[in-house]
């Protein structure tokens, strides 16, 4: 019960950051940039309610891992992986914004990255390459395994 609920999850989950990564490439920067411009209407930040949603969802998703028999060193080797390809994807956005990219104030340095991503999205390609092929391997993983049950 615990594995399914955590095989729904991640499934889930997975799928809605393909999506996400998605966005960047097939919607045009203008309309990016507007919902950009929306999301932070003259804050610093926009995150702040979805980033607790997406804690409590990750603590759920170890919580659960946990409960269901994880082993230790896929966990640790996927924690290590994600967390340096996160790293190397904001490495990726070092250039200066131009100044029709740049943020309206209040300029935090969060919202000046998310510019720089809306503005570039494909600077990171080799991450971006690498997380979507990860991802996809383990929606596979799930749908095979759960059609050889």
């Amino acid at each position: 019960m615990v594995s399914q609920a955590l095989t729904v999850l991640l499934v889930l989950f997975s799928i809605h950051a393909l999506l996400k990564f998605a966005f960047f490439f097939f919607l045009p920067y203008r309309v990016r940039r507007r919902a950009l411009d929306r999301a932070y209407d003259g804050r610093a930040s926009a995150t702040k309610g979805s980033d607790g949603v997406l804690l409590c969802l990750c603590l759920v998703l170890v919580g659960l891992l946990f409960t269901a028999g994880a082993d230790h060193v896929s966990f640790i080797t996927g924690l290590l992986v994600g967390a340096t390809l996160i790293q190397l994807y904001f490495h990726r956005f070092s250039l200066p914004l131009g100044a029709e990219e740049t943020p309206a104030p209040p300029a935090s340095p969060i919202k000046i990255m998310s510019y720089a991503i809306q503005a570039r999205p494909a600077r990171p390609w080799r991450e971006l390459l690498l997380f979507a092929a990860l991802i996809l391997w383990g929606l596979y993983q799930f749908y095979s395994h759960m059609h050889a049950a």
